[in-house]
């Protein structure tokens, strides 16, 4: 959101006496233009709850994610972690923990933004000089996908069909959707494929729509 409907937000969430969850999981990896703000990071009133995790950041099998809430909430917050599961494995917080200390997170982070951003940049490239006369490619300032509409619609069942036999399997858009009635529309990931690999799936694509 942009800085004016962040701000009109908070204002609501006071206004209200309601919270906000925040899951800003594309806040490392911006790509374009200046970085936005969090809601927590620009909250005077304490009405925004911050959720993060280090799935995307580090990888997925790590299963250690982190709230920020105000102190009135961090009671229940520990009561409803409790009853969950306890804790997460000590050795995995303790191991994070060092890692962040010793300032490996960061370097980390600026490493994988730069390869991000160049595979990013390469799956532009190659998808629209294969696949752009099927599709117009919607491509976000942050975050490890892009959005391809259809050109024509009415081709939606075919491409489906061709992506599940060959095994090219971007997830459609209406599988993230529960009631918007969205354009049919692809979803592609390009962060974790090498740029051999990125082209040969394009490739394979782009010639069974042939």
């Amino acid at each position: 959101m942009s800085f004016e409907r962040r701000t009109a937000l908070l204002d609501f969430a006071r206004a209200h006496d309601v919270f906000i969850f925040e899951d800003d999981y594309d806040a490392e990896f911006r790509f374009t233009g200046p970085p936005l703000p969090s809601l927590q990071g620009i909250d005077n009133s304490s009405r925004v709850i911050y959720a993060g995790t280090m799935s995307k950041i580090l990888y997925p099998s790590l299963r250690l994610g982190y709230i920020v809430a105000s102190e009135q909430l961090v009671d229940s917050m520990a009561k409803i972690r409790s009853t969950m599961d306890q804790h997460s494995p000590a050795i995995d917080q303790a191991t994070l923990a060092r890692f962040m200390t010793e300032g490996f997170f960061l370097s980390h982070i600026k490493r994988m933004r730069k390869i991000y951003s160049e595979r990013r940049d390469f799956f532009i490239e190659q998808f629209n000089n294969l696949l752009g006369d099927r599709f117009i490619l919607q491509v976000p300032e942050a975050g490890l996908n892009v959005v391809a509409w259809l050109k024509r619609e009415e081709e939606f069942p075919m491409i489906r069909r061709v992506t599940l036999e060959i095994g090219v399997r971007p997830s459609t858009l209406s599988f993230f959707c529960i009631q918007a009635k969205l354009k049919p529309a692809f979803v592609f990931g390009f962060a974790a494929w090498t740029r051999a690999q990125i082209r040969e799936s394009l490739l394979k694509l782009a010639s069974s729509l042939k």
